[in-house]
């Protein structure tokens, strides 16, 4: 599922490059034969030196300042299904569209890197530039001309700009085969901007959303699309059926539970400032007024895609930092946690229930009220990592650590649970069992919730903290059929005694996917069906290919159905379910 991906603003160029001055080492004053006026003294050796062949006085070569050392452009290795490893299939589509080579586009950096002249060449202002493209990341792409060598071009990405619109960009950092961007000025819109959509004072410099100028039906065709080119781009052996609907939030805005504001301290220079206190800049944009300074820090109020109780807790943890700053010796991550709380006793008062949670002005516990069914709720902020707090998702009850991965978007959990839950069951004889194992389960958000359709769970983590709160979990929600073991998800089928033609498995990775390790094993186990839940649907994509092509029973299997769903609007991330049943 979703992992918080820290936003950390790009350096924002390489560095203008220049000779170096090199001053010539002084030569020492030989004071030997000289007396105190500075005049030659005579002296045997230099009277028997006059003859007809006398030899000419040998003089040591002055020492040549050293040439200045080139600076050498080092790439670096990119995961292909990290957003950069990504860019580089998109790159290669541009090409391939615009009938174009890799040395039509490629940039001369050792000049860049060498030559003060070719670094302001290349790093300058350019009108109408067309956005061709939107990459998975959510930026725009566009051809520009080379503004040196005049037959080549170059690819540009351009922030918060969508496909259609023609912009004005400032280009602030070159790589081999393309170029950043800061957008400065929409000249005319693409057919799928509306800018009255924009709700967020801080849009077009805060990197945390992408999409605000789009409506929403818009937004999941290009989730949608996202989806479609991973395949395309890394799984391109495969057959898939159609890519169906992407599933709406229930929520558009106000749904994040979980916030993580920062700030930087430096620690080259002493801090005499307050520092800005929110979310990491994309760029230094201007095409739009916005609030929040111009450093890589937007110092942020509010956040409209986090819920009003973590807003809340941003706003008391602001005030606090404009006293605490100075305490701080370097730069720091604050944890904002929406934590819900049933309060049982209605004859207390609600104050004198709550557990320690982010405080006012007056040292008060921030609160709001909420009722749900017949249960009165209270809702709070938690700041403490290793404080626990509940969930309570479609009648199921679920606690774990402030700072462990939860999902941040609980308006949708039960429409991902429900959907995973109904493509677990397997064909079979009438009264015949059925087995789950849940191959990353975390605190148990699946295995608990798809318990009920069920014989038997299993559920596997490397946490052995997600283990013990998965079995807490478990007990509080009354699931008895469900076993939790801790250890790598490359092992589990050694635990494993369930049989296979019988047993459904859950995948839900991390970001990085599965190893071949794994995939080996699973493979080798046969399981009936496979459910793959991703927070990253390019690793899922590339996991997918080497388990149905590469492993020795992937062939066995086909896909049924993939889609995605929508558990971040208004940025351009997406989950993506897949379903795999054996032939």
């Amino acid at each position: 599922m979703s992992e918080e991906i820290a936003a950390t603003p790009a350096k924002r160029e390489l560095s203008n490059p220049g000779s170096p001055e090199t001053k010539p080492t002084a030569k020492k004053q030989d004071t030997e034969n000289k007396d105190v006026t500075g005049l030659e003294l005579s002296t045997a050796s230099d009277k028997q030196s006059t003859t007809a062949n006398e030899e000419k006085p040998k003089f040591k070569r002055e020492k040549q300042p050293p040439k200045p050392k080139k600076r050498k452009y080092k790439a670096k290795d990119v995961d292909e299904t990290s957003p950069a490893g990504v860019l580089q299939f998109e790159i290669a589509e541009i090409l391939e569209e615009n009938q174009l080579t890799e040395n039509d586009i490629a940039n001369d950096i050792s000049s860049i890197l060498n030559s003060s002249e070719a670094y302001h060449n290349y790093h300058r202002e350019v009108e109408h530039a067309e956005i061709i493209k939107l990459t998975s990341n959510g930026d725009g792409l566009a051809l520009i001309a080379n503004p040196v060598e005049t037959q080549k071009k170059q690819i540009v990405i351009v922030p918060f700009a969508i496909k259609g619109d023609i912009v004005t960009i400032r280009v602030f950092k070159t790589h081999p085969n393309y170029v950043e961007s800061d957008l400065l000025k929409i000249e005319t819109g693409g057919p799928d901007r509306d800018n009255s959509l924009i709700r967020c004072e801080y849009f077009g410099k805060c990197s945390g959303c992408q999409y605000q100028q789009l409506t929403y039906d818009t937004q999941l065709l290009y989730k949608k699309q996202t989806i479609e080119n991973a395949y395309k781009f890394l799984a391109p052996k495969l057959q898939i059926p159609e890519v169906l609907e992407t599933i709406p939030s229930p929520k558009q805005f106000s749904y994040r539970t979980k916030l993580t504001p920062h700030f930087d301290i430096s620690k080259r220079v002493p801090q005499v400032e307050q520092p800005m206190f929110g979310f990491g800049a994309k760029g230094k944009s201007n095409w739009r007024e916005t609030r929040g300074g111009d450093k890589s820090i937007v110092d942020i109020e509010e956040c409209i895609i986090g819920t009003q109780m973590v807003n809340i807790g941003m706003a008391n943890e602001r005030k606090r930092f404009e006293t605490t700053w100075k305490n701080y010796k370097k730069s720091a991550t604050i944890l904002l946690r929406e934590n819900t709380k049933v309060i049982k006793d209605l004859q207390t008062p609600v104050e004198q229930q709550l557990d320690p949670a982010s405080t006012d002005s007056n040292d008060k516990i921030s609160y709001i009220e909420e009722t749900s069914g017949e249960d009165k709720l209270a809702k709070t902020c938690v700041t403490e990592t290793r404080q626990i707090v509940t969930e309570y998702i479609n009648g199921f009850t679920f606690e774990f650590c402030a700072g462990e991965f939860f999902q941040n978007n609980n308006s949708i959990l039960p429409k991902v649970t429900e959907y995973v839950c109904s493509n677990l069951q397997i064909p079979r004889p009438e009264g015949t069992p059925l087995y789950l194992v849940d191959a990353y389960c975390g605190s148990g958000l699946f295995s608990i919730t798809a318990s009920k359709g069920v014989d038997k769970v299993v559920g596997v983590d490397v946490s052995k903290e997600s283990i013990r709160f998965a079995k807490m979990n478990a007990e509080r929600n009354n699931v008895k059929n469900a076993v939790f073991i801790d250890g790598k998800a490359e092992k589990i089928f050694n635990e494993i005694d369930t049989p296979n033609d019988l047993t459904s498995i859950i995948i839900d990775p991390s970001r990085k996917g599965c190893d071949l390790v794994f995939l080996n094993q699973l493979s080798a186990y046969k399981p009936a069906k496979i459910v793959y839940v991703s927070c990253n649907v390019h690793s899922q994509a590339r996991d997918l290919q080497q388990f149905l092509l590469e492993t020795e029973n992937g062939h066995e299997y086909k896909i049924e159905s993939l889609r995605g769903f929508d558990f971040f609007p208004q940025t351009h991330h997406v989950e993506s379910v897949v379903v795999l049943s054996r032939v």
